[in-house]
């Protein structure tokens, strides 16, 4: 009568226990932002809630708080790689223009004609969780600052030095910040209504001082 190998009928020890554990937690942890990325992309940040996220990972309402401390902290857990990505992408196409005036042109045609509907507009499901967080949900400004500082540089690499005035010690990026989340608010009622290749041609000319 054949026998399991040994090492298959030993208990297994404190060290693979925990790793087994960690491997679990994971899992969990990648099926709820799973889940919460398709409902949050299908329902809005709104109109999902944190059992229908539990539902969608396959555990209980409760085992939620296990992994994150609120439906906030799980939106950041999606939006943070998901903007961090777009800009990296977006650097990369930047990087390809010879010409600095190109190169802001584009910049601000991402910023205020194309993310705001990137993948059916994702972006508004953090408008939505600014506009209904309270000092529980724990809002996050490392994110902002980060943007804004991307944002900010990436301007100056596209201005000449005279021109670098209008940006250094104002709040040139927050506004450009600002002004996206508006294009990104209003894509949710009017989607067909993007910022004008002319406004966007306006404001680089305002910048660059050169028609």
């Amino acid at each position: 009568m054949p026998t399991w190998p040994a090492r298959f009928s030993q208990r297994p020890g404190p060290s693979e226990m925990a790793a087994m554990a960690q491997v679990k937690k994971e899992e969990v942890r990648r099926a709820i932002i799973e889940s919460a990325f398709e409902l949050f992309t299908r329902e809005g940040y709104v109109g999902t809630s944190l059992p229908m996220i539990a539902k969608g990972a396959g555990i209980s309402s409760p085992n939620v708080y296990s992994y994150f401390s609120s439906k906030l902290a799980i939106l950041y857990a999606i939006y943070d790689p998901w903007i961090r990505d777009r800009f990296e992408e977006l650097e990369g196409r930047l990087f390809k223009l010879e010409m600095p005036a190109d190169r802001l042109q584009a910049l601000l045609t991402f910023l205020w004609r194309e993310l705001p509907g990137l993948q059916s507009g994702f972006a508004n499901n953090v408008i939505q969780a600014i506009s209904t967080a309270t000092p529980r949900d724990e809002y996050r400004t490392d994110l902002i600052a980060w943007l804004e500082g991307r944002i900010e540089q990436l301007v100056l690499d596209a201005l000449p030095p005279a021109r670098h005035a209008l940006v250094v010690g104002t709040e040139m990026a927050h506004m450009i910040v600002m002004t996206m989340d508006g294009y990104i608010m209003y894509r949710h009622t009017r989607p067909l209504r993007k910022c004008s290749p002319e406004t966007i041609d306006a404001f680089c000319t305002m910048l660059t001082g050169k028609r």
